[in-house]
């Protein structure tokens, strides 16, 4: 008599020590990341002033050395990133909060200038945001330069430093009766911070002068913009804010960012 094919598949025992061994190794694996990404001890170092400037080395060779970096809060700072891991992950370093995106040439010395505008913790990463760390901004000042004194700030630490206000946002001009400001994007949006008046129209123009492919697009969410940004050519963008606050405009990964500061009145640069 023919056999009539079934569509049922077999279950096949496995060893009782290899599922063992699987079990263990994935708890082994789970562990290892949590250590890694929780547990690890962080490097902790304050930057040294050399002139008028904050300066410290950075070395990239499986993450960041030092990986927590305090800093006096209002006072330039420069980071010397100095990358001796071949990694692509780690060939581009993002401050998101303070709209800077770089590059890092292997086994090159790549420095990277800011200023915290105020007190709290500056998160920088690796393109793909695997590696961190933080530049914790203070505005206590003190001449001792022991790193051992300080130590990553808790929720707690944090709320005890005084606030200080944010940046100021510069006006933007008006054309013909637009606002209308050119954008550089290099290595983050200058300027970052625009004030426009409400309800009047806003054209924004971007020139693209950086090749991180981060920077190729620019997000305003909230005016459901986006476009994309050619090397080395000018993308305009406009649109008409009708409500006072706040607007991000970002990169298509929402790493670099800006803000459209909308107010009521606007004072002339």
């Amino acid at each position: 008599m023919p056999t009539t094919p079934t569509q049922q598949f077999r279950r096949i025992e496995q060893p009782l020590g290899l599922k063992v061994g699987v079990t263990l190794g994935g708890i082994a694996l789970i562990g290892a990341e949590l250590w890694w990404f929780l547990g690890k001890k962080r490097q902790v170092q304050q930057a040294t002033i050399q002139g008028d400037i904050q300066e410290l080395t950075v070395t990239v060779d499986g993450g960041y050395q030092p990986d927590y970096i305090v800093v006096q809060a209002g006072q330039p700072v420069r980071l010397n990133f100095l990358r001796q891991d071949a990694n692509s992950c780690l060939e581009e370093v993002l401050f998101p909060d303070l709209g800077i995106a770089a590059k890092l040439p292997l086994n090159q010395t790549t420095p990277i200038e800011f200023t915290p505008p105020k007190s709290g913790e500056y998160e920088f990463t690796c393109g793909m945001r695997m590696y961190r760390g933080i530049v914790a901004a203070s505005s206590e000042s003190s001449n001792d330069s022991d790193s051992s004194r300080h130590q990553p700030k808790t929720t707690e630490t944090m709320a005890e430093l005084a606030p200080e206000p944010p940046p100021l946002a510069e006006s933007v001009p008006v054309v013909d009766g637009v606002q209308e400001v050119t954008i550089t994007v290099e290595g983050g949006y200058k300027p970052a911070r625009l004030a426009v008046q409400v309800g009047k129209p806003v054209r924004l123009n971007f020139f693209r002068n950086d090749q991180s492919e981060c920077l190729s697009q620019v997000v305003l969410p909230d005016f459901g913009i986006t476009a994309d940004l050619p090397l080395n050519e000018t993308k305009t963008v406009e649109f008409t804010p009708q409500n006072v606050g706040e607007y991000p405009f970002t990169c298509g990964m929402d790493m670099v960012r800006g803000v459209v500061d909308v107010q009521d009145s606007v004072s002339s640069n």
